[in-house]
């Protein structure tokens, strides 16, 4: 099921809260207010609803205002490969102008800032200086999540399970309104043990299996969504993670 209600008026890119970790961060008020001016619309989706539909023409590009988005595909066996989540301020579907390879589903009250393809190109043709600074800023954002998949791809099951754990409970704090920066506090942790699972190629029961032995080492304490890493510099050691940012 797709997204939604929608609701142009409010989308207020100077008071928003994410606006430091988002496209928009190395933009002037003025030019925020120029960006602004491009974004249609505002969607809310509720989880489980499709931000992006697998195999249907894009026609749109996404702002994740709150919430959380998993982007993946389903493989020809019906299993599910998660390759991406997106937290607010990231971006899905930027630019993309034919069918899309890939869902973008969300798994949390999710608000979305809509700018169509057409709106885009009008941004590209008419503000270019502008339009240069948010795909500089987008072709950062790709080399890191690069460089991302190819950390995990190098890791066994409990390597990249704690990679997986630091990285999301860190992307979290600094990304998300109101997450508390204090590591040693209980955060909301939106992967759940299937798609930690679909995310890092392994069974459901394999990811359980490791989580439990993190919790006999005393390295993490979770429970439903709420997760707290007790030992951040041995997980961290696991995971091979204050290498590789």
């Amino acid at each position: 099921m797709s997204c939604g209600g929608s609701d142009k008026n409010k989308v207020n890119c100077m008071e928003c809260g994410i606006r430091k970790d988002s496209l928009f961060k190395d933009l002037d008020d003025e030019e925020i207010v120029l960006a602004e001016s491009h974004i249609d619309l505002q969607r809310q989706c509720k989880p489980g609803e499709y931000v992006i539909s697998e195999q249907h023409q894009a026609k749109s590009s996404y702002i994740l205002a709150s919430g959380c988005v998993i982007l993946g595909t389903y493989l020809e066996d019906g299993s599910r490969q998660i390759f991406q989540l997106a937290l607010p301020g990231d971006v899905i579907g930027f630019g993309v102008n034919k069918d899309n390879g890939y869902f973008a589903q969300a798994i949390s009250d999710v608000k979305v800032c809509v700018m169509s393809n057409t709106s885009l190109d009008n941004l590209v043709k008419n503000h270019s200086a502008v339009a240069v600074r948010l795909i500089k800023n987008l072709a950062k954002s790709n080399s890191s999540y690069q460089q991302y998949l190819l950390n995990l791809g190098r890791k066994d099951a409990r390597q990249a399970l704690a990679y997986l754990i630091m990285d999301v409970t860190g992307r979290l704090k600094r990304q998300v309104p109101g997450c508390s920066l204090d590591h040693s506090k209980a955060c909301f942790f939106p992967l759940n043990q299937e798609a930690m699972a679909d995310t890092l190629g392994i069974t459901k029961v394999h990811v359980s299996r490791v989580i439990s032995q993190f919790k006999k080492e005393g390295l993490i304490e979770c429970s439903h969504k709420k997760l707290k890493v007790l030992n951040q510099e041995k997980l961290g050691e696991i995971g091979n993670y204050a290498a590789s940012i």
